[in-house]
């Protein structure tokens, strides 16, 4: 069993619900709550979260002074269907691992995110924080899908 695991479907595509997650980051990633955006120091501000679209390419974060944190490295690159990447807080000992899934379901997409890791990474204790971080943080993502197919709704409603 996963150590987070979150599931949900979304009125969009695969491949738009794919996209929407790793080029629309910087719209729906919340600013405040249990996991706040960004790991810049206190003394910038952030400005982007970015994924490197190809194994091995990097999943970081720019802040206004010109700084970036790596937060992990992508391990699947399967757009519509499938991402996995690393993410490490820079205060653990290792990394834990993301896994998602798109899933076509006729008028949209199954969404699978599961965590693994927080023992090796030296945090078992996190995961349940953890589990809580990523509900509230996936489920600004989610919102944005659903405004999303709501727009295209009314766009063709329009036509």
């Amino acid at each position: 069993m996963p150590d987070v695991e979150l599931t949900k479907t979304v009125p969009l595509p695969p491949q738009q619900a794919f996209d929407v997650f790793v080029q629309q980051m910087d719209t729906w990633w919340p600013r405040q709550g249990v996991f706040p955006y960004s790991f810049a120091p206190k003394s910038t501000r952030p400005l982007h979260i970015c994924f490197e679209a190809q194994p091995g390419g990097r999943y970081y974060e720019t802040f206004a002074d010109g700084g970036e944190y790596i937060i992990g490295r992508i391990n699947i690159w399967e757009p519509p269907a499938r991402l996995a990447y690393t993410w490490r807080d820079p205060t653990w000992q290792g990394e834990t691992t993301i896994e998602l899934r798109f899933d076509d379901e006729g008028e949209g997409t199954h969404i699978r995110y599961q965590q693994n890791g927080f023992a090796a990474a030296g945090v078992p204790d996190l995961a349940a924080y953890y589990q809580i971080g990523c509900e509230q943080t996936l489920a600004a993502y989610f919102a944005h899908c659903r405004a999303l197919g709501s727009l295209k709704e009314l766009e063709l409603s329009q036509d």
